[in-house]
């Protein structure tokens, strides 16, 4: 693997943070130079932390750090939500859309929950009346159903995979994340995205990474509600509900991306008030679909009147 840092410190901006950066990260939205509130840096990384109060072999953590090490690609040290130092493997052979799929997954996942952030693992498209995310379980179709979106209709992407969510003035603020969306072949060939770049993804053959290009502008935008996708049997009707009280807390609860981070570096009360703001402030809800890409916008009618109708 060949990673050289560029002749000067990259910048960007993403998940609200501006970032300083020694690798260039294409997935990101460049950004004047200015006050950074992340670093990441190459460097010499150790093998294990000082003191562990959770592990296992791929990875150690305590209140302050996180230690991600995986094998023939690099080891990642998260400090207290502001650096991230990488220590490439030199032996490995893995490709450096690898070392940042890593880097900007489970490493930068860490410090937005070492920060006191609230991400979700959704993915998000800007409707005319504000942004909209999709979450649910593994396989459910969240980056499908927002390739969809910013295909069929024009609706720029917001994230995929995961979104920071902020409180401000009474609103829940969506943050976007690396511009760029996992698709299955299938849905890369139905949703023909000719043109755009796509690298195989390192955790299945047939999934792959695309980079979108011209999309360059970066506005938080104020989230209008959260989608849960459910599956349904092939010959039953698409339904959409409303989801209330604990139904709609449960969801949220489940929407936070690597929970189990939350756990590590968030006391109980801060990981509640973050939910309970999001619960509060977003409309939250069920949307049972049969999946299919060949009868894709007609079994999402349910969805696209109720974003359509939603008041900005």
């Amino acid at each position: 693997m060949e990673v050289q840092p560029g002749p000067a410190t990259h910048r960007y901006r993403v998940y609200g943070l501006e970032v300083a950066s020694e690798l260039a990260l294409p997935e990101l939205v460049p950004s004047p130079s200015g006050q950074a509130d992340v670093s990441i840096e190459l460097g010499p990384v150790a093998p294990g932390l000082e003191e562990t109060l959770v592990g296992a072999s791929w990875y150690a953590a305590n209140r302050h750090e996180f230690l991600l090490r995986i094998d023939n690609v690099a080891r990642y040290y998260v400090a207290d939500g502001r650096r991230i130092t990488i220590d490439v493997d030199s032996a490995g052979q893995a490709p450096a859309s690898d070392l940042r799929l890593w880097l900007l997954g489970s490493a930068f996942g860490a410090l937005l929950h070492q920060r006191g952030l609230l991400p979700l693992h959704v993915s998000a498209v800007k409707a005319p009346g504000g942004a909209w995310a999709f979450t649910g379980e593994s396989g459910e179709g969240k980056s499908t159903m927002a390739a969809f979106l910013h295909r069929r209709f024009g609706w720029p992407l917001v994230s995929d995979d995961v979104s920071v969510v902020t409180a401000s003035d009474g609103q829940s603020m969506v943050h976007p994340g690396p511009r760029k969306l996992k698709l299955w072949q299938d849905a890369l060939e139905t949703l023909d995205f000719a043109g755009c770049e796509a690298v195989r993804d390192l955790s299945n053959t047939d999934k792959f990474q695309l980079y979108l290009p011209g999309e360059q502008d970066y506005m938080p935008e104020v989230l209008r509600g959260l989608v849960v996708l459910s599956t349904a049997g092939p010959d039953s009707p698409p339904r959409l509900e409303r989801l209330k009280g604990i139904e709609a807390f449960d969801a949220c609860m489940a929407a936070i991306y690597r929970p189990y981070m939350d756990h590590w570096f968030k006391q109980p009360a801060e990981r509640m008030n973050g939910v309970l703001n999001l619960c509060r402030q977003v409309p939250v809800y069920r949307f049972v679909r049969a999946r299919s890409l060949t009868d894709l916008e007609q079994n999402l009618q349910p969805l696209l009147e109720l974003i359509n109708n939603a008041e900005p």
